[in-house]
């Protein structure tokens, strides 16, 4: 089989990663779980989801797997500065857009290091990307290009839910959001359930946890307390 193969097993493993995300530290801005077990499916030696502040006169902030955070901050550095195209850190996103992936690699110090980056819209004048190292061994493969291609709208999407969480919003599921959205255009069970391609049933089960979860009692009291974030 191809390496360039994506196995129904690898697309299976990602959503129970994304399903499952959870923070290690209560001031965690993404899943450290998410980036531990990305880290594995994809067998790189680092994971990081990184926000960039260029217009803010400071670099970046980078949430990396195994708990560790990384913040360079450097308000001396004009945005004009060569050094915010190190590694490609600034332009690669004009050139790419916010919605695409893209994959490189070069010699360092005589050893081969590749790198596997996602792009996502940004938020207000924060650039936000998940990165993947991998130091010294093959370069990373279509199979994995394509498996990070999978994740990177769930992955924006996991970002925006960890910030409503240190919002001090309750913590809901992926699935959750995704139907409240749904609720909040005035969509039926019925309608989200086609659009879904689950059950009535499964769509009320969601619907009472995120209730629960709520402490709303209606659909109408959980769209008012979520309205801002929906």
């Amino acid at each position: 089989m191809p390496d360039s193969f994506v196995h129904e097993h690898d697309v299976t493993r990602l959503l129970e990663i994304l399903e499952d995300a959870h923070a290690w530290q209560s001031d965690d801005f993404f899943y450290a779980s998410v980036l531990d077990e990305l880290a594995e499916l994809v067998a790189a030696d680092v994971v990081g989801f990184q926000v960039n502040a260029w217009a803010r006169g400071w670099l970046s902030l980078e949430e990396v797997a195994g708990g560790q955070r990384v913040v360079w901050v450097r308000p001396d550095v004009p945005l004009d500065d060569p050094f915010l195209d190190w590694d490609g850190c600034a332009g690669l996103a004009d050139r790419f857009g916010y919605t695409g992936v893209t994959s490189s690699s070069e010699v360092r110090r005589g050893r081969r290091d590749s790198e596997l980056m996602g792009f996502m819209a940004p938020i207000g004048d924060l650039d936000r990307r998940v990165l993947l190292h991998r130091h010294g061994g093959p370069d990373f493969s279509d199979r994995e290009v394509t498996l990070l291609r999978l994740a990177r709208p769930h992955l924006a999407e996991l970002h925006l839910r960890r910030r409503a969480e240190l919002g001090g919003l309750p913590s809901l599921t992926r699935r959750q959001w995704e139907i409240l959205r749904l609720v909040a255009t005035g969509a039926t069970n019925h309608r989200i359930a086609h659009r879904l391609g689950i059950s009535e049933g499964t769509v009320r089960k969601h619907l009472e946890n995120a209730f629960a979860r709520l402490h709303v009692s209606s659909r109408t009291e959980a769209v008012s307390r979520l309205d801002a974030n929906l």
